[in-house]
């Protein structure tokens, strides 16, 4: 037998640098930003920042080994939450990659456009193109290294640490006053303007949450490694973005900050160490902020394809390239979009940082009540939990302030996400599955896929039958009860056995309906998932020795309750017995409710027996 391959490659100081290539690249764009909003109070803002990036810094270790499978928000928020929270979670984090996307690329040219001003007329069209580029790679297949990543991460932090120690180096008097002064000046703003600048500057950290993407590729044990990749990204910011910010403020002069926020530590560069580190640092900042973006985009459209995978998304995102198996169309949502931003937005950077908060702080709000959630579960009253719950009131505090101050950005961050959870409430009560369905052509494509489907059952997972097998066993096993399944449920085939015994019968069929869209998979035949074979076998065993012959139906269809319904009439029972679960009336919504589906389409003459 060959040993089982490691996959969890990932040591501390890998993982850094792989979280470093992310948050490490904000540093380059945010300065200018913020500098656009509180001009000299910028310093100020970033530094009162750092302080909640520590403390969520801290969260996320706990969020990243306790969930080994990786996933981020979407995995925390589903397990605190339910699913159906996990994926608003994701709709969140995506509208963040797309915004990661389009801002990286934008500010990656900018800053090549400082050494080559001529590309500056050009910025739109060359981080449109940048992206197209970064498709095609994601389609033909590229593979992130870490040790890429690392090497990329190690240049990055010694050209900012020369940057800075060259800026400390030339400064005068009154530049060193001017930094200390601009760091005082949040004690002379209103306690509103306070919160709007310390909602904004949460930008600067953007991409903390990549840890815990990494979680399934890091080496065990799990909690020391994502506490020391942790610790070297809180140290290494620390050091980077509020002295970066700070000097930037302080030492470039009025006219370059007014017309070059976009390139803020390149500039740095130059007045403090001339062309040579300036070009050092154009080289690292537009290397890095390519790579973030590639980041963002893979980082999108695997959360697209989990989402396809728990059924939130049409299986059509998750079809892949049959030469490449890359998922184009995934991939072409995760980048086409971000190039519509960058349309719009012509490239501004201001617009671009605006719109960038809703993602962002929605994605840390969710995972981090998500983790005060968990915690309270399993009894934690200590320091660490109430600090954790001071930590998710300040980020609620920057979300709620962005929500209200940055209208655009609450415009496109809710319409992105609305659709999200539209398509997935659509997906999940299959309302577009019942509309294609009308379309004859789509009729037959679908009703081949099912068949597909069936036959392979009937052929390899003996003791199960179809439901026009069941049909045909139907004379020589009559019974008038139908139980349908959606796990396992003593008490309810209980309660199909003392009915049919109570008419004098001796047998009862079950069925379990496999919701599956069939035509947008790719995949046919469709296997059966081990949930419902699982049931099925388990409603055999409880029928053992109790003198009723249990008849188990697989089916597969894209609506549970018109199959049911269907069985029913093709089977000609007058009982269908149902379980109910303790859903909350939010999943039932976007689940699509079994029962409310049963009483549209069962036939008059036939009685639901809700159980449970």
């Amino acid at each position: 037998m060959r040993p089982t391959r490691d996959t969890r490659q990932l040591n501390w100081l890998l993982a850094w640098a792989v979280v470093f290539c992310d948050i490490g690249t904000s540093v380059y764009y945010v300065p200018g930003i913020l500098y656009g909003h509180v001009k000299d109070a910028t310093p100020f803002f970033v530094l009162l920042t750092t302080g909640g990036f520590v403390l969520l810094a801290l969260k996320y270790i706990e969020i990243a080994w306790r969930n080994p499978e990786g996933g981020g928000v979407v995995t925390i928020t589903s397990k605190a939450f339910g699913p159906m929270w996990g994926c608003l979670g994701g709709m969140l984090i995506t509208v963040d990659y797309f915004l990661t996307t389009a801002i990286s690329t934008v500010s990656g040219f900018q800053y090549i456009g400082s050494v080559f001003p001529f590309l500056d007329q050009h910025i739109v069209l060359l981080a449109c193109g940048g992206v197209v580029v970064l498709a095609i790679l994601n389609v033909i297949g590229i593979r992130e290294s870490a040790i890429v990543a690392l090497v990329m991460a190690i240049s990055a932090l010694l050209v900012d640490l020369i940057v800075i120690g060259s800026s400390l180096r030339h400064m005068n008097a009154s530049q060193w006053a001017d930094l200390f002064r601009h760091l005082g000046t949040g004690r002379e703003l209103h306690s509103y303007d306070l919160l709007v600048g310390f909602g904004a500057a949460w930008l600067a950290f953007s991409g903390l949450e990549s840890i815990s993407q990494l979680s399934p590729a890091m080496r065990f044990p799990l909690r020391r490694t994502t506490r020391l990749a942790m610790a070297a990204v809180i140290v290494t910011m620390v050091l980077t973005s509020p002295l970066l910010t700070a000097l930037s403020v302080a030492v470039l002069p009025p006219g370059i900050k007014a017309t070059q926020s976009e390139r803020f530590i390149s500039e740095l560069g130059l007045a403090s160490g001339g062309f040579g580190v300036k070009l050092a640092v154009v080289l690292t900042a537009s290397t890095l902020l390519l790579f973030a973006s590639n980041t963002a985009i893979i980082g999108a459209y695997h959360v697209f394809l989990a989402l396809a995978n728990q059924g939130f998304l049409p299986k059509i995102i998750a079809l892949r390239s049959a030469t490449f198996n890359t998922p184009l169309v995934a991939i072409g949502i995760a980048t086409s979009v971000p190039i519509l931003v960058i349309l719009i937005t012509q490239g501004q950077m201001a617009l671009l940082g605006d719109m960038y908060a809703f993602g962002l702080l929605g994605a840390f709000v969710f995972s981090s009540l998500s983790l005060d959630l968990i915690r309270w579960r399993l009894g934690r009253r200590d320091f660490g939990f109430w600090l954790g719950l001071f930590t998710t009131a300040i980020v609620m505090v920057a979300w709620g302030v962005n929500l209200v101050e940055k209208e655009l950005a609450t415009l496109f961050g809710g319409t992105v996400t609305a659709i999200g959870m539209l398509a997935a409430v659509g997906v999940r009560r299959a309302w577009f599955m019942d509309i294609l369905h009308q379309i004859p052509i789509i009729q037959r494509l679908q009703a081949r896929a099912y068949r597909a489907s069936e036959s392979m059952v009937e052929e390899e997972l003996k003791g199960l039958v179809t439901l026009a097998d069941a049909v045909d066993l139907k004379p020589l096993f009559p019974g008038s009860t139908l139980l349908a399944l959606r796990g396992e449920s003593p008490r309810l085939i209980q309660e199909g056995i003392a009915r049919a015994k109570g008419k004098g019968e001796s047998a009862i069929y079950c069925i379990y309906v496999e919701e599956w869209p069939g035509l947008f998979n790719g995949e046919t035949p469709h296997v059966p998932n081990e949930e419902g074979i699982r049931t099925l076998r388990h409603a055999l065993q409880e029928v053992k020795g109790k003198n009723i012959e249990m008849i188990p139906i697989w089916a597969i269809s894209h609506n549970a309750a018109e199959t049911i319904a269907k069985a029913a009439k093709e089977l000609k029972v007058d009982a269908v017995f149902v379980g109910v679960t303790r859903r909350t009336a939010f999943y039932h919504m976007l689940r699509g409710h079994v029962v409310k589906g049963l009483m549209r389409h069962l036939p008059h003459t036939c009685h639901l027996v809700i159980c449970n």
